[in-house]
Parts: structure tokens; sequence; C-alpha cells
């Protein structure tokens, strides 16, 4: 796996950093999770590949000022499809609602910077990596907190589902539930909670777009290093070959180097042999 090659990601002191409504259920053509190893075959007969993702978590899936959907994993779709000899048709919902809508099949998978878990590896197949980041918590310049272990007793905010929610909770910090990394930021600016954990390139992203916001990160990492992958149903197993093959074939050819340039400014591709 590649490090961050930037400073500026991994710390928010002294640089500049990096931050559906459900759509009707599919269409019976597409495979249910019940014959999910006929699920690419249902994806090429449909020439749709539904995908799954907020559409509000920046960069890596968000509206631009034009109202486009854009991002890092909004790009990365496209050439998954195209690699398919399909069309991607986004479906946006809030990330503690997204995971489910694919046992109800609303799409076929998610692109949201999952991380693959144990628990859900339990019930769901993941793809190999497509990104490599690390796990950072911020908070307000002004506070008394100084590194991870300082959050013992403290207060910080995180969706119900996220893994960053179990990291903080393993720290010692006591909890608020939102919806998402927006309103978790918002709760430390306002003072509500001390911190809010998260990737060290969504906080980057976030003071980039966000220069004045009076915020700092916690020396030490939260967790181990991250690669997101995609979600997809238990035993779709041509799928999800079919999804790795492009995800190799990207990383190789450099593809994905350059949506991470775009984007941040900095090279997040893990290791093509992942």
């Amino acid at each position: 796996m590649k490090a961050l090659t930037r400073r500026s990601a991994l710390s928010l002191t002294g640089a500049s950093l990096v931050t559906l409504a459900l759509s009707a259920c599919g269409s019976s053509s597409q495979a249910s999770s019940t014959d999910a190893g006929d699920k690419l075959q249902a994806i090429k007969d449909s020439g749709t590949l539904r995908v799954g993702l907020e559409g509000t978590y920046a960069p890596w899936n968000y509206h631009n000022e034009s109202g486009q959907l854009v991002g890092m994993e909004k790009d990365l779709a496209d050439l998954i499809a195209a690699d398919l000899g399909v069309k991607a048709e986004y479906i946006e919902t809030q990330w503690d609602s997204l995971i489910a809508g694919v046992d109800s099949n609303r799409y076929d998978l998610v692109i949201n910077n999952v991380s693959p878990t144990e628990e859900r590896k339990q019930k769901y197949d993941f793809s190999t990596p497509y990104l490599a980041s690390e796990g950072r918590v911020a908070v307000l310049e002004s506070s008394s907190l100084q590194k991870i272990e300082d959050l013992k007793g403290a207060t910080a905010a995180s969706s119900e589902t996220s893994n960053f929610r179990t990291l903080l909770e393993a720290a010692g910090a006591k909890m608020t539930i939102v919806t998402g990394f927006d309103e978790a930021i918002e709760q430390v600016l306002t003072g509500r909670v001390d911190a809010v954990g998260n990737d060290a390139v969504t906080f980057a992203y976030y003071k980039e777009q966000h220069p004045d916001a009076p915020i700092r990160l916690l020396d030490g990492l939260l967790g181990e290093a991250s690669q997101p992958a995609i979600l997809m149903p238990k035993g779709a197993l041509s799928l999800q070959k079919a999804i790795n093959d492009s995800i190799t074939k990207n990383l190789e050819n450099g593809n994905l180097k350059a949506i991470y340039q775009k984007y941040v400014g900095l090279d997040l591709s893990p290791s093509a042999k992942a």
C-alpha cells in the first residue's frame, strides 16, 4: 500500500488540507439477493449498473456547484460500468440506509468509502481495494486534546453504522449519532462535541474548501490505514471477478491515480496486486 505522500493530508496545522431519496425498487429483470450468482448477467441484460452512494460526501461522491454528481468514486464507477459494457445509474441515500439497499435490491453495489470489516464480510462480498488512506480525528484548534489517546472520556460525533464510530468508541469517546460527515463536523465547530473521526482525505478536502475552519488533526492515526472496497451481494462471484478485473486494470494503467490526483492532488492507489 502506498502511503499518503503530501503532509497536508495528514495534518491540519500549518498546511492546507483536504471531506436519495431511495429510488423505486429494482425491476424484476435484475437479480435479487437470492440469485446473486447471476448478478453480472442480470446487469448486462438490463444494460445498467445500479450504484448506491450518498452523493453528499466530498471528495468521494458529491454534487458540484452545477448540481452534477462528481467525485472520485463516481468516476471509478463510470470506469467499471464501461468495462462491464453497461451504463451506470446512481441512487443516492443517507449512509445509515445505504448498505441495506443492497439487501432490498435497490441497487447492485455500494461505492461509498466502505471498509470491508469482518462483520460486513459475513453478509456481503467486497472487491479488492481501490484506494488507501488513513483514519484521523479532528478537533477545534482551541481544544485541549492533542493526541488520539486523549479521546478517552471526550465526546465525538459519527453516523451510527460508520466504522469510525467503532474506532472512536474503542478510543474511549462518548458518541453522538449524526447522519453523516457534514453534520459531524458541524457538531465540532459549534462546540457540541469535542471530536469527529474520518478519513484523512476527507478532512484534507474539507479544509481545502473551508480554509478558515478552526480545526486541526490530533496526533496519531485512528485505527489502521483503511482500504475501502466495493460492497456487493454475497455470492455474486462473477460480478466480483469482473469488478476486480476492472479495478486492477485501472490501477495498472494509471486511470485511478489520475482520478485521485484530479480531486485531491495525491496518489491514493493501493497496490495493483492487491
